[in-house]
């Protein structure tokens, strides 16, 4: 088996607890180059995990002989590390979301299509068991036409990294909507198999910037040499409402902070069945679904196999593995980015102009 090397631009949370354990327990994969602007952080992860190069200059790192490179950065330099990645011949592992807006998302696009390469967007939650068996249901038509989807990803006091990049609108592009709520409209345009969005309606607010508290992530010990900025210029919470080009309508909802009882949702409505979603962190809250079975109404808990807290982050590694490998599409299809970036694009537009935004 032919050795595949990676490189890792942006040594912070994500990276130190996600990408490069997860690489390093596949066999036949190298983490052999991490790049941080943090001289401090670069230095200790590299020893940390045993990397033997290390690069300030993210772009010194693409000239290495590498296969794959996974990108950790603030939001605002996705695009630009992976259209440069995959122009220098490398296959793109890119954390949420891919890019700020649709102009960056197709551009993306248009590389991995010239160059030839494999990109992937780091939408770990479509690995957990309860999605995988949804999909599978949908695909086999046991819902029949979706129509309607609700989904929320609320934190009551959970701002990350406050005062620092996640909450300057310059590196992460907005607030919680672009930091938790991308998982769940992604979530919502892959179970109904990629619907386009034809009008958003959005609005935010930053109703608790002066009682803001720290919601530790990442986590502390990942912050060596970190400078905070002091800024919170990004919103605390913010809503859309989406009719899609398959006549269904999305609402979704996402917040760092606000009085509300946190935690995950998504309820699905189906002519045949629906479901709701449970919080993959309440393992009180199973997967339902509610259906009808000769004309009885129906309510179905499916015993599904539980996962460890970074389960999904594990299986969305290997499964990137193994498109290089067997040379297979990942599972993050262009349309669906297109979709998701346009959606949350739109509720940031409609929330600035007061105006809907048709598409």
């Amino acid at each position: 088996m032919e050795k595949l090397k990676v490189g890792i631009i942006g040594a912070g949370g994500i990276a130190q607890y996600v990408h490069i354990p997860s690489y390093q327990k596949i066999e036949g994969v190298e983490v052999v180059a991490v790049s941080d602007i943090n001289e401090e952080k670069l230095d200790y992860v590299a020893e940390k995990f045993n990397i033997p190069k290390k690069f300030k200059d993210w772009k010194d790192l693409l000239s290495e002989d590498i296969d794959i490179v996974s990108i950790c950065s603030p939001n605002s330099f996705h695009a630009e590390q992976t259209i440069c990645a995959l122009n220098a011949g490398k296959n793109v592992m890119c954390e949420k979301p891919a890019c700020l807006n649709l102009q960056e998302a197709e551009e993306i696009f248009r590389t991995v299509k010239k160059t030839g390469k494999k990109f992937m967007v780091a939408f770990n939650k479509r690995f957990l068991p309860e999605i995988k068996f949804l999909k599978k249901l949908i695909e086999n038509g046991e819902f029949g036409e979706i129509y309607y989807v609700k989904t929320s990803y609320l934190r009551r006091r959970g701002i990350p990294g406050l005062g620092s990049w996640f909450t300057t609108k310059k590196l992460a592009g907005g607030g919680p909507m672009f930091d938790i709520g991308v998982h769940i409209v992604d979530l919502a345009i892959y179970l109904m198999g990629g619907p386009m969005p034809e009008l958003v309606v959005g609005a935010y607010y930053d109703k608790f910037k002066d009682k803001a508290t720290d919601g530790g992530w990442p986590p502390i010990e990942s912050r060596i040499g970190d400078k905070k900025t002091g800024i919170f210029d990004v919103e605390d919470f913010a809503c859309g409402y989406v009719k899609l080009s398959n006549g269904a309508t999305l609402f979704v909802e996402a917040s760092w902070a606000g009085n509300c009882q946190p935690g995950i949702k998504t309820i699905i409505m189906g002519t045949k069945a629906g479901a709701e979603i449970p919080d993959p962190l309440n393992p009180q809250n199973p997967l339902r679904i509610y259906s009808e079975i000769n004309g009885t109404l129906t309510d179905i808990t499916p015993s599904l196999p539980k996962t460890s807290p970074n389960f999904s982050y594990e299986e969305e590694i290997k499964h990137f593995i193994e498109c290089i490998r067997e040379d297979k599409e990942p599972i993050t299809k262009e349309r669906e980015i297109i979709s998701v970036i346009k959606i949350i694009e739109g509720i940031y537009k409609s929330a600035e102009t007061g105006q809907a935004i048709k598409y």
